[in-house]
């Protein structure tokens, strides 16, 4: 176990603020192949190594397609919202790893939407425009018996 100490600014001398995205592409480089630090950023806490990570020495890692779905699923299922969301997931079947189908329905209606959508590209934009995207397109779900409409939204 190691105890990573990431500065909120990437560089002391400008008031920039490293965002989320930034420390978890940040997280993934110091878990991906060795990493070799001096000893002066090195030292212990609470019996663990602790590393103190220069923000500007580290090339950050992008994000692969798992990170991708678990954003996908995690925004669906549980929103920064009080309500609950609309559409709702009842479902999902990852295609390959890079294609996820979402099964989505909407309160008491009884149909199911598959949606078959990418797990990388604009995710943010994806997920604010699928409520309307679902509503306007879509056809039979060919071979699917999980849904009644199946909506390709590989090329949003």
């Amino acid at each position: 176990m190691t105890v990573w100490e990431i500065p909120l600014r990437a560089d002391a001398r400008t008031e920039d603020l490293l965002g989320g995205d930034d420390v978890l592409a940040l997280v993934r480089a110091l878990h991906t192949g060795t990493q070799i630090f001096s000893s002066s950023r090195m030292s212990t806490v609470m019996g663990m190594p602790l590393v103190r990570v220069d923000p500007t020495r580290v090339r950050p890692a992008s994000p692969d397609g798992a990170e991708g779905m678990l954003t996908i699923l995690r925004t669906l299922v549980c929103p920064w919202t009080e309500e609950q969301p609309e559409p709702r997931l009842r479902g999902f079947l990852q295609r390959d790893p890079d294609r996820l189908r979402l099964y989505l329905d909407r309160g008491e209606d009884p149909d199911v939407v598959a949606a078959a959508v990418r797990t990388s590209g604009a995710l943010t934009a994806l997920l604010a425009a699928l409520p309307s995207l679902i509503e306007e397109t879509g056809g039979p779900p060919e071979g699917d018996p999980h849904c009644s409409r199946l909506v390709d939204l590989t090329s949003w």
